[in-house]
C-alpha cells in the first residue's frame, strides 16, 4: 500500500512517500524554520546592478533577495515597491531568488514592505504531487500542520513507521549510496557542482566480456542512483562518473538516464557527456538540498536537541526532572532561539522546560546539558 508518512522528531518532520518497504519520495521539514519557497512579499528595491542583470529587493529587515531582469527587475529603480515570490530558497551561500511574474493580489494591507502570503510547505507540496495517497501521522498533534483541505486524507498510525523505511531515511545522511550489482556511489557536493563517482566493489562478470559486464552493471545501477537525486534533493550541476566503459559506450546509456530522469517532478535534464565521459545533469534549484539542511547551524542545533532528548530519556527516573539547561556554541544558540517550534516540541516530548545557554569558549560541535 502506498501512503504519505509524517514522522515526528524533535524540531522536525520527516515527510516520506512509501510503497510497502520502498521510499518513493522524501522531504525534511523544519516547521519553525521554513525555507521560504513560494512566499510572496511586498518588497522594496535597494540596489540595481546592470552588471548582474537584476536588482536586490528588501523583503523585511533581515531578508533580501535577487530579482533578475527576465523575472521582473527590468526598468526598476531604487526605492520602487514590487510584489515578488521566492522562487529559490537561500542555499549554497546565496540569497533567495525572486520572481515578480504572474502575481496578482487583490489588496495589500500596508504600503510598507511585508510578507503577504506563505508558500506551500514540503508536506503540502508532496501531498499535491501524490494526490490520491492517504496521509499517516505518527502523533495526533501533527494534525495542526496539515491544511484543513487535506484533513479528509489523514489517518493516525496504528503502528510505527516500518523500520525499513526509517533505515532508508537514515541512509540519506550518508555521503555514499549502495547500489545493485555490488556498486557504491560516492556523493561529493561542492559550491559549484555535485560530483558522483560510481565504483564497482564486487559485481561478477560471470561469462560476459569486461565491457559488456560494465555496461550492464551501469544500466542496472543508474535508476536507483538517479532516484537518490530526488530523495536527497541534489540540484544544480551534477556530474556522474560511470564505471569503466569507453566514452562512446557511455553515450549508449543516454536513453536509460533520460527514462529515469523523466520521473522526477523537477524535470532534471541530461545535457550530455563531457570529454572525460562524465554524465552532465542539471536539476533546478528550489529548496535547499538535504545535506545543507542537515549541516547548517540550524540543522546541527536540531541534531543536538535529538541527542539531548535521547540522553535525557536514558537517565534513571528522568520523569522526576522538570528543567533542562542546554549549553551551545553561540551560533547554534542564536539560530535555535529563532525556532520556537523546535523548543516547544522538545519541551512537549520530554515534559520539561528547556533553558538555552551559550558559552563563548565552545567549539561548534561542543554542547552539554544539565537537569534539575
Amino acid at each position: 500500500m502506498s501512503q504519505i508518512w509524517v514522522i515526528s522528531a524533535p524540531g522536525l518532520l520527516h515527510i516520506a512517500v512509501t510503497q510497502h518497504d520502498t521510499l518513493l519520495d522524501y522531504a525534511l521539514w523544519y516547521p519553525g524554520f521554513p525555507d521560504g519557497l513560494g512566499d510572496i512579499y511586498y518588497g522594496r528595491v535597494t540596489t540595481y546592478l546592470s552588471a548582474l542583470g537584476g536588482a536586490f529587493i528588501l523583503l523585511n529587515k533581515n531578508l533580501s533577495g535577487f530579482l533578475p531582469d527576465n523575472a521582473g527587475a527590468k526598468n526598476l529603480g531604487i526605492g520602487d515597491k514590487i510584489l515578488v515570490r521566492i522562487s529559490r530558497s537561500a542555499q549554497n551561500g546565496k540569497a533567495v531568488r525572486l520572481d515578480a511574474r504572474n502575481l496578482s493580489i487583490n489588496s495589500l494591507n500596508s504600503s510598507e514592505i511585508h510578507l503577504v502570503q506563505r508558500g506551500p510547505s514540503p508536506l503540502e507540496e508532496l501531498s499535491t504531487l501524490w494526490k490520491n495517497l492517504s496521509i499517516t501521522i505518527d502523533n495526533p498533534h501533527l494534525i495542526h500542520f496539515i491544511p484543513s483541505f487535506l484533513h479528509y486524507r489523514v489517518q493516525i498510525a496504528q503502528e510505527p513507521c516500518p523500520s525499513t523505511i526509517l533505515e532508508q531515511i537514515e541512509a540519506l545522511k550518508e555521503s555514499f549510496v549502495k547500489l545493485p550489482m555490488g556498486i557504491q556511489a560516492s556523493i561529493t557536493p561542492t559550491p559549484a557542482l555535485t560530483a558522483i563517482d560510481m565504483d564497482s566493489i564486487s559485481h561478477s562478470q560471470e561469462n560476459q566480456t569486461k565491457i559488456k559486464a560494465q555496461f550492464n552493471a551501469n544500466r542496472i545501477a543508474l535508476p536507483p542512483l538517479l532516484h537518490q537525486l530526488r530523495l536527497r534533493n541534489l540540484s544544480g550541476a551534477i556530474f556522474i562518473d560511470l564505471i569503466g566503459l569507453p566514452i562512446k559506450k557511455r553515450r549508449l546509456l543516454q536513453d536509460d538516464i533520460n527514462k529515469s530522469l523523466v520521473k522526477d517532478p523537477i524535470s532534471p535534464r541530461l545535457l550530455g557527456f563531457t570529454h572525460l565521459g562524465l554524465a552532465e545533469i542539471v536539476r533546478t534549484r528550489k529548496r535547499p538540498p538535504l545535506y545543507e539542511l542537515l549541516t547548517s547551524d540550524h540543522g546541527k542545533a536540531i541534531h543536538i536537541l535529538a541527542k539531548t532528548m535521547q540522553e535525557f530519556n536514558s537517565i534513571s527516573h528522568f520523569n522526576h526532572y522538570h528543567l533542562i539547561k542546554l549549553t551551545l556554541h553561540p551560533h547554534l544558540y542564536q539560530v535555535l532561539l529563532k525556532d520556537e517550534y523546535a523548543i516547544k516540541d522538545f519541551e512537549r516530548q520530554c515534559s520539561v522546560t528547556l533553558q538555552l545557554k551559550t558559552d563563548l569558549t565552545f567549539k561548534p560541535q561542543e554542547w552539554n546539558f544539565s537537569y534539575e
